[in-house]
């Protein structure tokens, strides 16, 4: 079903906006974080619609007019972004209804996360009036959306391109952070959500709206509490079943508890009862962010894994050994190659300080002729089901073997030839170098990779890892 085929869903009016007001906004201030750094980032990712300012007394900031309230637009607004105290939402809020705005996000904290009663009662009388007048609340204390269909963005640096993923958090920083350590994987999002207290719209909201998102292929998650534990359960096992989905669960320690308690005013629950849950519905739950990172290039990525049968190959035969336990520890299989393929290996392989069983320690792989002649006949073989490939810039043979940035090119070539007509997954790790210049050149290694559709993680560990959690999810969904 595409995307035009899909039956409206009711939180649809919310990811396209045509126009935007955000009230909050100082004369003074920067780019960074509050009312400013909304107006920049949606002018840097190129939001289409008109940009509303209120502002009590500036003509103008940034080149956008200032209004002295948001009843003074005489033009429709579809979305309002409020970065004003606490105690100027419920005035605010009365003039997104008289406006007719259907979607108000609080970018405002200092409600019921503080653990103060008033502000807490204040933020429900807030949910109260909104919910009687038919406005919806994102929020208070969060960052709100990246849409990038919709050219709108929570941060800098979040790019236009839209993709298979969609995510649900509680912290701006986390949904942000995952976008930012994702991008240089080649990770894409369909839309991002930071909910932060969900006094009106919760997880389950977003969650249930994902399951049925025809532009999300894949959702992950970071949630610090359980809000309306059954109607979440539900939403989970709805996502989860229709969808690969990952979730990031805080909370799972006494500190941790407290943390998500002051932060968003969420109790963490028991992530025995969690983790029952996350089996039941088939989501993978993950113990960090960078894990949430690994498991998103997993699933956009490689997708599906034939088996857990591994042959690792690469220069450095210490890394090939430590590679072997770290992909054992995870419940797959580094097997002994077959004799056949070990001789198609021995005609392209130097013979000193190498070896041809598995892991493949070679540098032949720095030579065309090797590198070809050693994957191809690895990805033939009858007992292998994915090829992981660990390299290295900025030291060793990786200079000796002519112009780098061709080679890789080459490299990758053949790598992506491999995957495509053997029909098994190729993975590659990208060990971090010492050197600006390796630094550097990992990383166009690495976009080299994704753009032409190979998984890369930054160490064989965290490889492992990710790939054995995709083996249990397929397990999950089989059984």
């Amino acid at each position: 079903m595409t995307a035009a085929e899909a039956p409206a869903h009711e939180l649809d009016f919310i990811f396209s906006p045509k126009s935007i007001a955000i009230a909050g906004v100082s004369a003074k201030e920067g780019a960074g974080m509050g009312g400013g750094g909304f107006v920049s980032s949606l002018m840097e990712i190129g939001f289409p619609g008109p940009i509303y300012l209120i502002h009590p007394t500036a003509p103008a900031i940034r080149g956008l007019k200032c209004y002295k309230r948001l009843t003074d637009i005489q033009d429709q607004v579809d979305y309002v972004i409020s970065s004003v105290p606490a105690r100027f939402v419920p005035d605010l809020l009365e003039d997104c209804i008289t406006k007719g705005v259907r979607i108000l996000h609080l970018f405002t904290a200092g409600f019921t996360e503080t653990g103060d009663e008033e502000r807490s009662k204040m933020q429900e009388a807030v949910v109260e009036r909104a919910r009687a007048a038919g406005v919806r609340l994102i929020g208070p204390n969060c960052m709100g959306l990246y849409v990038p269909k919709a050219r709108m963005a929570m941060m800098g640096g979040q790019p236009p391109r839209p993709g298979p993923i969609g995510m649900v958090s509680q912290s701006g920083m986390n949904a942000g952070e995952f976008v930012r350590y994702g991008v240089p994987r080649g990770i894409r999002c369909s839309k991002v959500i930071s909910f932060g207290n969900g006094a009106d719209l919760k997880a389950a909201d977003f969650f249930d709206y994902l399951a049925d998102d025809p532009e999300t292929e894949i959702i992950v998650a970071y949630l610090e509490g359980i809000q309306d534990g059954p109607r979440l359960a539900t939403a989970i096992r709805k996502a989860g079943r229709s969808k690969p989905m990952a979730i990031l669960k805080s909370g799972r320690t006494e500190a941790g508890s407290r943390a998500a308690n002051s932060h968003t005013a969420s109790l963490a629950g028991s992530l025995q009862v969690f983790d029952a849950l996350c089996r039941q519905a088939g989501v993978i739950r993950v113990e960090s962010l960078e894990e949430l990172v690994d498991m998103g290039v997993a699933f956009q990525f490689v997708k599906r894994l034939n088996g857990p049968r591994v042959v690792v190959v690469g220069g450095g035969g210490g890394a090939s050994v430590l590679a072997a336990d770290d992909l054992a520890a995870h419940g797959l299989e580094v097997p002994a190659l077959l004799p056949e393929t070990q001789e198609a290996l021995a005609k392209v392989t130097h013979e000193a300080g190498t070896s041809i069983r598995n892991p493949i320690d070679t540098t032949s792989v720095w030579e065309d002729v090797g590198f070809e002649g050693t994957l191809m006949p690895c990805a033939n073989a009858s007992n292998v089901d994915m090829i992981l490939y660990h390299t290295g810039f900025g030291t060793g043979p990786a200079r000796r073997y002519g112009d780098l940035s061709e080679r890789m090119k080459r490299q990758v070539a053949v790598l992506a030839r491999v995957q495509q007509e053997s029909g098994k997954p190729v993975v590659v790790s990208v060990r971090d170098s010492t050197t600006e210049e390796g630094y550097a050149q990992g990383r166009e290694f690495t976009e080299l990779c994704w753009r032409n559709g190979i998984a890369v993680f930054p160490s064989i560990a965290r490889a492992a890892e990710a790939l054995g959690r995709l083996l249990q999810w397929q397990a999950m969904h089989e059984a």
